[in-house]
């Protein structure tokens, strides 16, 4: 089995961006995924220039984009014009909306609308005329291929992506029998359509940190553990495997979740909100963190790819992300991706 990592650099410092985006490059991950959400970060399209300036062969979009803050042409234009900077590079996450919808005051997108945007993006990619609100759009553009994802935790959601999306940025956890249950759902939606898991290219959204011990990971991991249960819970906590005797904690901090601290390092609210409500923090901590030891991550990762999960994009907002993509890529994936020993 071959193993795929991806990390999406949270972007506190824009002057530094172009040798983060560098050594991820040079340290052998897969993609990059470039946080949207106006209000918290740097403008996505301009680290996304800088991205396909100083790489070479890592593929990068943003993770993800939402059908409220970018209207449909604007954010097609957009990434069709990364692809051509890049060479082709470039892939278009499209979410709900989490932290860029409340702090523009917007409700989440449903399902439906963002099933209609993804349509109304990859057709206007296409030089197609497409209706999108009652109105008809086109994009004068060359076309472009470019990839779409779908952000996905919910049972629709991930039934939508498995029917209609190029790939899946699943956000349920990577516990095997969450994993086996998420990849249910994705089959029912890409086989009400005629296609099957192997066309979709499917991307397991997780926090990992190397630390001295699992324990400790899972304790510098409780701002990003906060925010994947909030995102979780953005519509409704129910029919994603959360333990009953679990819920109400999970319900406690979604109504509670501060998005002015989302995944800051330095704001710890939310971390301490999920320090507060300690059944939660044992099941997020299990279910979202790969952590600890080299060979603990090591053992975690097969863990979930014998589950059926072999892609993982880790989400690195702590300060010091050169030193752990450095050291992640020598001591996680270097043996991971060497061929097994044969007895």
């Amino acid at each position: 089995m071959r193993f795929g990592f991806g990390v999406s650099l949270v972007c506190d410092d824009l002057a530094a961006f172009p040798g983060w985006v560098r050594t991820v490059d040079e340290c052998g991950f897969d993609v990059i995924g470039l946080t949207d959400s106006p209000a918290l970060y740097p403008e996505t399209y301009m680290t996304g220039v800088l991205a396909a300036q100083n790489t070479t062969r890592v593929r990068f979009g943003p993770r993800v984009t939402n059908p409220l803050t970018r209207h449909p042409i604007v954010a097609a234009q957009a990434i069709g014009s990364l692809d051509v900077l890049s060479g082709g590079r470039a892939l278009f996450g499209i979410g709900a909306g989490d932290s860029a919808a409340h702090t523009a005051g917007a409700r989440p997108a449903r399902v439906a609308d963002i099933e209609e945007y993804l349509l109304t993006v990859r057709g206007l990619l296409r030089g197609e005329e497409v209706v999108y609100k009652g109105a008809p759009l086109r994009m004068f553009s060359p076309p472009r291929d470019v990839p779409i994802y779908v952000a996905a935790a919910g049972p629709k959601m991930l039934r939508m992506a498995g029917r209609v999306a190029d790939g899946v940025i699943i956000g349920t956890g990577i516990i095997p029998e969450v994993v086996e249950h998420t990849l249910g759902l994705i089959r029912e939606g890409a086989e009400s359509a005629g296609r099957s898991l192997s066309d979709l290219d499917l991307w397991w959204l997780c926090g990992a940190r190397l630390a001295d011990s699992r324990a400790e990971a899972e304790e510098r991991m409780l701002t990003l553990s906060a925010a994947l249960v909030n995102a979780h819970g953005q519509v409704t906590l129910g029919g994603k495997l959360i333990p009953d005797d679990v819920l109400g904690e999970a319900q406690y901090l979604v109504d509670h979740y501060d998005f002015d601290a989302h995944i800051k390092h330095g704001a710890t609210p939310n971390a301490d909100l999920l320090r507060s409500l300690p059944k939660l923090r044992d099941h997020a901590s299990r279910r979202y963190v790969v952590g600890g030891t080299p060979d603990e991550c090591v053992a975690q990762i097969r863990e979930a790819g014998e589950a059926g999960a072999n892609q993982f994009w880790w989400t690195v907002s702590f300060p010091d992300k050169m030193e752990f993509v450095r050291a992640f890529s020598a001591e996680v994936m270097a043996p991971l991706r060497s061929p097994e020993p044969v007895a």
